[in-house]
């Protein structure tokens, strides 16, 4: 179930490889929204709210550890594109050890840090309890998240992008049940959608290590392989820390752009937190071209194949622009109608948030190409192993969402808010497209493929 993208048409390999992504980041949203769509329709905007301000606490609270999982990817996808099988079992191993120990972290950090973190972003006080109790399940519990994640990122890193895909219908399958029991039957409220979310995440997490073992029977693991490799732990790690700092900063901005919109009341925090949800499905499409991208990016780098790498970016970001439009032209025609599927038609603030949402996903919608863009060019450098870049990218996406979230907030109030997100993924495209036109990775005479 391998899938080597050094040979053969770049494109085809792309989408071949990308098409059980697809479908595959389809489930994990709805395995994602779920909790949103139950709570919304069942419960109501208040509880939809707390849920939403729960997000970018979220983030940064699994920033680094996913950063980790994300490193796995592209360093293992680099050793299969070498066809190293010695170093690709040191990776592996390692990257088992290093998602030990972020889970452990991590769910150290959930439980200690869910209320004050929610304190802090100034969360309106109607949903606070509700909030604290759905972040500290998740988090604390996140052993499952992590894990998945991981062993996933190794699967897809060696060409394997459908394991991934069929653990993620089974699993987003019983999430939905379990949130119906907890919800409908129990009456368990905001704190029920949490423990379905874990249960599924372990359910998961399980099913994804079996196979995983199962898929690399082939690598002959000896016992050996089992002591500590320290340069491949070293190399994973500096990788996995760059990322993950990224994505805390990132998150640092996400927290800013909610602590702002938090001040305007849960009527607001429930339009832009359905505006979120409705975002991810309407950019799912080229978010996994992207995705897809830095493993044929990681593999062929591996390979030194720096031709096809050229010559796939050519052709992934033609399709990446055409989606990307499609999807803004949609969302601005028909986002009333699609943002009306995550709220309660009996819900007495029903016409106060689709108001509200509405400004916010037009101006989303503008900027999606940029958003399309941006992905393609951190997702291709990140592939190769260059994570600097991508990180000074995420610095000026920070700023912007930073400056804007305060400063446009205070001139425009809100409605300033929307454009916090979006002037950082067209500004922050600009070191990042430097780096790739202009850089020096592709100067090293290119190789030919290993025989099979």
């Amino acid at each position: 179930m391998t899938l080597d993208m050094t040979r053969g048409n770049p494109l085809r390999s792309i989408v071949l490889f990308s098409i059980p992504m697809l479908i595959g980041g389809v489930f994990q949203l709805f395995y994602n929204l779920t909790d949103t769509l139950v709570v919304g329709r069942t419960i109501g905007s208040q509880a939809l709210a707390a849920v939403g301000a729960t997000t970018s606490a979220t983030f940064f609270l699994t920033s680094v550890a996913l950063g980790f999982t994300s490193a796995f990817s592209i360093v293992i996808s680099q050793r299969f594109g070498a066809a190293d099988k010695p170093a690709l079992r040191r990776a592996v191993i390692s990257s088992i050890y290093l998602t030990l120990a972020a889970s452990l972290l991590l769910a150290l950090a959930g439980i200690f840090g869910a209320r004050p973190l929610l304190v802090l972003l100034q969360t309106p006080a109607d949903i606070l309890d509700d909030a604290a109790a759905y972040l500290r399940i998740c988090m604390g519990c996140s052993v499952g998240l992590i894990v998945y994640n991981g062993a996933a990122g190794i699967l897809r890193a060696v060409g394997n992008s459908r394991t991934p895909l069929f653990v993620l219908i089974f699993c987003t399958l019983l999430n939905i049940g379990l949130d119906l029991l907890f919800v409908l039957v129990f009456h368990l409220g905001v704190p029920g959608v949490a423990i379905a979310t874990v249960l599924s995440q372990l359910c998961s997490a399980a099913v994804c290590v079996f196979l995983l073992v199962r898929q690399f029977r082939s690598l002959s693991f000896t016992r050996a392989d089992l002591s500590p490799d320290w340069d491949s732990l070293r190399e994973i790690t500096v990788l996995g820390l760059s990322m993950g700092a990224q994505s805390v900063l990132l998150s640092i901005g996400e927290m800013t752009v909610t602590g702002a919109i938090n001040v305007y009341g849960s009527d607001v925090v429930a339009a832009f937190t359905t505006v979120n949800r409705f975002t991810q499905f309407a950019t799912i499409s080229y978010l996994n071209f992207a995705g897809a991208f830095s493993v044929f990016a990681g593999q062929n780098f591996g390979a030194k194949r720096f031709d096809r790498i050229k010559k796939g970016f050519r052709e992934t970001f033609l399709i990446i622009l055409v989606l990307s439009v499609l999807s803004a032209v949609l969302s601005f025609l028909f986002g009333d109608h699609l943002v009306r599927l995550f709220l309660s038609e009996g819900d007495a603030r029903l016409d106060s948030v689709l108001g509200i949402a509405r400004g916010c996903l037009r101006v989303y919608s503008v900027f999606f190409p940029a958003l399309g863009v941006i992905l393609l060019y951190n997702n291709t450098l990140r592939g190769m192993g260059d994570a600097a870049i991508p990180f000074l990218s995420g610095m000026v996406e920070l700023a912007l969402k930073v400056g804007g979230a305060l400063v446009l907030s205070a001139l425009f109030g809100y409605f300033g808010i929307w454009f916090a997100n979006p002037l950082g993924w067209a500004l922050g495209i600009i070191p990042s497209a430097i780096r790739y036109h202009l850089g020096r990775w592709a100067k090293e005479p290119a190789a030919e493929p290993a025989a099979p």
